[in-house]
């Protein structure tokens, strides 16, 4: 078992649905893209006895967005808008009795 447990995830799909929910977008189709960060540079290891830094690199993921796909195009963990969060239907104005 890992040291840090999770037990709620989201799927890449699962998670853009719920961001076009956040969002309120009602039309198109997205995909998830993720923005990362590489920095470079010299690293120690642990188990070097003479503490070498040695050429490596660290990756961080920087930020989410989505992005709209055009008409047409596909790709695989695409989420229709219209599907996953379609518009309200505007509300029935109540009718008034008069009195007479």
């Amino acid at each position: 078992m890992s040291p840090i447990e999770q037990p709620l995830s989201l799927d890449l799909k699962s998670l853009t649905e719920v961001l076009i929910r956040h969002f309120d977008i009602h039309e198109g189709t997205y995909q998830l893209n993720l923005g990362f960060r590489i920095g470079v540079g010299g690293f120690a290891m642990d188990g070097d006895p003479e503490g070498n830094p040695l050429p490596g690199a660290m990756v961080g993921v920087e930020s989410v967005s989505l992005a709209r796909i055009s008409e047409g195009m596909s790709a695989p963990n695409a989420v229709d808008a219209a599907l996953v969060n379609p518009p309200s239907k505007p509300k029935a104005k109540a009718r008034v009795k008069k009195i007479n």
